[in-house]
């Protein structure tokens, strides 16, 4: 197993590891702070260096159940010791992102009643999917662009915590979390990753966020699109925090 390194601190850029499994294009190793591509966030990039040579680390995967370095060169050997270095304006980029559509997505829960169907988040420009929101016309764009940026100028400290299933799902419950999706965590998931976002807001998630919403800049809206029956598909950008 794969220590992940950014479930308990998502701002470890370098870290010493040892390769655990290797094969053609690709690395395991024993702890990484490489985030693995998953819940609709878009995976690291960066370098591992070991044996007098450096390999560039184009993804990382989930695979047959091994946290997978997808590399460019020849893999290292089992046993070997290796620096990894994360691409931390990619990193620190998708966690703005993320920890920014956790604010839009409450906030279109708080004001519109509807809830997250999906996400993509990756730098440059993300996306979300809500239900039921038939129709996002321009001025509703502005209002809630105008209503994000007014929760994340609030600097509001992001916080993780982890917690036993029951007392998460219990947790989430109260803060009208979306909970359905908790039930198809398999049960041998005995503890829950939880994110907060002051008292604004609390979800289950495993990616990557920033520590306080003043990191994140402001919200741009831009398209949204119909991908489904009363499913909206919104795009947003952000500008320099």
């Amino acid at each position: 197993m794969t220590e992940l390194l950014h479930m308990s601190d998502n701002y470890v850029r370098e870290f010493d590891a040892t390769v655990i499994g290797s094969g053609d294009g690709y690395v395991v190793l024993d702890k990484t702070a490489f985030y693995p591509e998953g819940g609709g966030q878009t995976s690291d990039r960066g370098e591992l260096s070991g044996s007098e040579r450096t390999i560039t680390v184009k993804e990382v995967r989930k695979i047959e159940g091994e946290i997978r370095h997808l590399v460019d060169g020849q893999s290292f050997e089992i046993g070997a010791s290796v620096h990894g270095i994360v691409d931390w304006a990619r990193r620190y980029e998708c966690m703005r992102f993320h920890t920014c559509q956790h604010v839009l997505s409450r906030y279109l829960q708080l004001n519109y009643g509807v809830e997250t169907k999906g996400n993509n988040i990756k730098p440059g420009e993300s996306r979300a999917d809500y239900t039921p929101l038939e129709s996002f016309d321009e001025e509703m764009k502005r209002k809630v662009e105008a209503g994000v940026n007014a929760i994340m100028s609030q600097n509001l400290p992001v916080e993780i915590r982890n917690m036993p299933r029951v007392e998460a799902i219990s947790f989430l419950e109260e803060r009208e979390y979306q909970t359905r999706y908790l039930e198809m965590v398999p049960k041998s998931v005995k503890e829950f990753r939880v994110l907060l976002i002051g008292d604004y807001d609390a979800a289950s998630c495993a990616g990557t966020h920033v520590a306080n919403t003043s990191e994140i800049g402001g919200i741009m809206i831009g398209k949204s699109k119909n991908v489904g029956a009363g499913v909206r598909r919104i795009y947003f950008k952000l500008s320099a925090p």
